[in-house]
């Protein structure tokens, strides 16, 4: 015979499960890209910088696109990709606990070490924490951006970009690889 107790039980362990479910596929994919060799390829090129939110964002070649997406253009510098960062989200969820997870896609217009300049897209998943639904304090969060497309000198690229916020002092570390 089941009981109010036993349905709000058998209702606490689903939702546990469910979240851990989640929690162990976002960590097993940061895992696999962390696990992504160095030579992944022929002309594959590390980068790492910092990226800012930055509403004046002028790529240094190119132009921005018509729609600049549903959050201020990112501005990356300082280690291997200079332009700006478009994002467009399409799918998202926030959990009673705080978590947050949210899916779309990007355009990144600009250079790679200042010789190679054109667009290259991805797709995204980001995952964070907060304090409450409000988004008012984010506690931590990160990104992982496969590059699945582009333009110009950007038009063969393959790689991925990850990102990690840093919520103290309002801007993005990004690492990742890009191959030509």
């Amino acid at each position: 015979m089941f009981t109010m107790k036993s349905v709000r039980i058998a209702r606490h362990v689903s939702d546990w499960l469910r979240a851990t479910t989640l929690t162990a596929a976002v960590a097993a994919l940061v895992f696999a890209a962390l696990a992504i060799p160095a030579s992944a390829g022929p002309g594959n090129t590390q980068v790492s910088g910092i990226g800012v939110f930055n509403n004046a964002c002028q790529p240094p070649a190119g132009s921005p696109p018509g729609d600049l997406g549903d959050y201020p253009p990112i501005e990356l510098s300082d280690g291997g990709l200079e332009g700006c960062w478009y994002t467009y989200v399409s799918a998202s969820k926030f959990n009673p606990s705080g978590t947050y997870i949210e899916q779309g896609t990007e355009i990144f217009v600009g250079c790679l070490n200042g010789t190679k300049c054109g667009t290259f897209e991805t797709t995204y998943t980001f995952t964070a924490k907060y304090v409450d639904e409000t988004f008012a304090e984010e506690l931590h969060g990160r990104c992982h951006h496969p590059i699945v497309g582009g333009t110009g000198d950007f038009a063969t690229a393959t790689g991925v970009i990850l990102f990690k916020d840093d919520v103290v002092n309002l801007k993005f570390n990004y690492r990742g690889h890009i191959s030509l």
